[in-house]
């Protein structure tokens, strides 16, 4: 009979443990003060994990041991805390009274071997946030030990030992001192370039890499020899990384794996724009269209105003990315783009292309054009030969959705009318882009645009080698290449001179969407005479894998009616 008691005992405890468990109160809401931000954000941080569980006895002992772990990470060894559970409204109130915080006294941070004379090493061992007299951290501490780590790997110290790692405190005499001594080892070279499957295009994955056997290790190298090859128009996929395991005689073997891109591919793809309309667009591509790394892509483009085919035939010399010969061609046609203009017009080009030491791409090329164009009191039939270059510098960090970059390009065209030209001319283009991201919510992107020629006669000027302003792209609130001085019919001419300047801020108001305010300016003039075209407006941003789209809503300020335009454009500022 006492056994069956026992037994009915233990079985109504089992029972009534969770309904008593569940009459506890549970925490709704936590309050932490204390004097300093950094110790209440990273105690309210700790406790977060106490939200809508029940306050007990013992639990209040694990959060006094977070709260202590919590200072004690920002320096904070010496402190009081009142801890209150308000069981009516779940509120669990702390309250902390924080001495002076702990700071280094000591710091010490050395490399020893080989890596001590590495001139990358020492800086980073300068720069290292363990200081004396600064506030003992322990993320600090951690951060500088992974530094230290990560940068030898990336250098090639991949035998490294630590000799001491140690952080001691003493909060009772009021100090601290953290030890980081790591031995480099012996620093790796790059041994053999090995490569995996079959590839047309072997020759440029050898020809490409940034480095020979015996070089130094170095693994930004291997990221620049992965961009180059996924840059040319032949892999698919490319993949280039160390074969670690198989290091000996202080020599890493690098592995490069790739995919060819198809013998012949297709895009299709749409859009929208202010200036053009809907948009349909095809692209067939041929990567590999001889031995010597030859290929072929083909642009048709489609939309309500205008459409063009183009072709472009690429030889390599060199570097395929840089170093080339290129045969273009194309046929446009446009109706009432530029407005009350509709023109057709064909081109062939042959250009050379070469990447220079300072980044900027120089492109020379000869363009033969026909073009015919209509419009009330001026049709034109025009065609020239025109010899020019080049000098492009493009340079960003984001990707699609860029924070910081810059966009430059100069052009030179000449002409003269004795070589199968409608008349003789010089022309010289200038653009710049500059774009900034500041304290992660502000954006600020400046753009300016100049242009000039010298014309033995202007009325035989192709219109697409005359200046116009207006659109999207130049001066918004006002329509695409509307900005031109006009005829005695009021006809669009273009002028000989072209200054545009705009300046944009966004705002960052959500993780995808920025608020935008511009103001644009310029001109299309013969002579500087006409009063300047003046835009301003909002709109706004919605970040995309393919790039912002960009909504704005532009007042023409300089135009008498001060009418208002809304302009749609897809794709990165530069």
């Amino acid at each position: 009979m006492p056994q069956k008691i026992i037994y009915l005992i233990v079985f109504l405890s089992l029972c009534l443990q969770p309904v008593l468990a569940n009459s506890e109160p549970l925490i709704d809401e936590i309050n932490v003060e204390s004097a300093v931000d950094d110790a209440t954000e990273n105690v309210t941080q700790y406790l977060s994990k106490y939200q809508g569980v029940a306050f007990t006895h013992s639990r209040k002992k694990a959060i006094e041991q977070d709260i202590r772990s919590a200072l004690q990470a920002v320096g904070f060894y010496n402190y009081a805390s009142v801890i209150e559970f308000e069981p009516q409204e779940n509120i669990l109130q702390v309250s902390l009274e924080l001495k002076a915080p702990i700071k280094w006294q000591k710091v010490e941070v050395q490399i020893v071997g080989i890596g001590r004379d590495d001139a990358a090493l020492q800086e980073v061992i300068e720069s290292t946030p363990l200081q004396v007299n600064t506030i003992v951290r322990h993320d600090t501490y951690g951060a500088a030990k992974a530094e230290l780590e990560s940068v030898l790997l990336e250098r090639g110290y991949f035998d490294y030992t630590w000799q001491q790692r140690r952080m001691e405190v003493n909060p009772k005499q009021g100090w601290a001192q953290a030890v980081l001594v790591i031995d480099s080892g012996a620093r790796y070279r790059f041994g053999e370039l090995m490569f995996a499957g079959q590839s047309k295009a072997r020759r440029f994955i050898k020809e490409l890499a940034p480095f020979s056997e015996d070089t130094p290790y170095q693994a930004k190298l291997l990221s620049t020899y992965s961009l180059a090859l996924s840059d040319t128009p032949y892999f698919a996929s490319v993949k280039v990384y160390p074969l670690l395991k198989s290091r000996k005689a202080f020599e890493v073997p690098i592995r490069v794996e790739v995919s060819d891109k198809p013998e012949n591919s297709f895009e299709v793809g749409g859009g929208y724009s202010t200036d053009l309309g809907a948009k349909f667009r095809g692209k067939w591509s041929k990567p590999w269209v001889s031995e010597g790394g030859h290929s072929f892509v083909s642009d048709l483009n489609l939309s309500q105003r205008q459409q063009d085919v183009t072709a472009a035939y690429t030889i390599p010399v060199g570097n395929p990315n840089s170093d080339v010969y290129r045969v273009l061609g194309g046929y446009q046609l446009q109706d009432d783009l530029t407005d009350g203009v509709k023109s057709t017009a064909w081109n062939i080009q042959l250009q050379r292309q070469w990447l220079l030491k300072s980044n900027w791409v120089r492109t020379a090329f000869l363009k033969r054009e026909h073009e015919k164009s209509e419009q009330v009191g001026l049709n034109l039939d025009t065609e020239m030969l025109i010899p020019g270059i080049s000098y492009a510098k493009k340079q960003s960090l984001g990707g699609m959705t860029p924070y910081w970059g810059s966009e430059q390009l100069f052009t030179l065209e000449a002409a003269h009318e004795s070589v199968v030209s409608s008349t003789s001319l010089l022309k010289i283009h200038w653009k710049q882009a500059w774009l900034r991201q500041y304290m992660a919510r502000h954006l600020v992107l400046l753009r300016a645009e100049l242009g000039a020629m010298a014309v033995s006669d202007f009325d035989k000027t192709p219109l697409n080698l005359r200046f116009f302003a207006g659109g999207d792209q130049s001066v918004r609130g006002f329509a695409f290449q509307s900005i031109s001085p006009r005829g005695e019919l009021g006809q669009l001419t273009g002028g000989k001179y072209l200054v545009t300047a705009s300046s944009e801020y966004n705002y960052q108001f959500l993780p995808n969407w920025r608020a935008a305010l511009f103001v644009d300016v310029g001109t299309a003039t013969n002579d500087f005479s006409e009063k300047w075209a003046l835009g301003a407006g909002f709109g706004f941003r919605y970040l995309t894998p393919v790039g912002p789209i960009r909504v704005d809503h532009a007042w023409g300020l300089s135009k008498p009616s001060r009418s208002t335009r809304l302009s749609i454009v897809i794709g990165p500022e530069i």
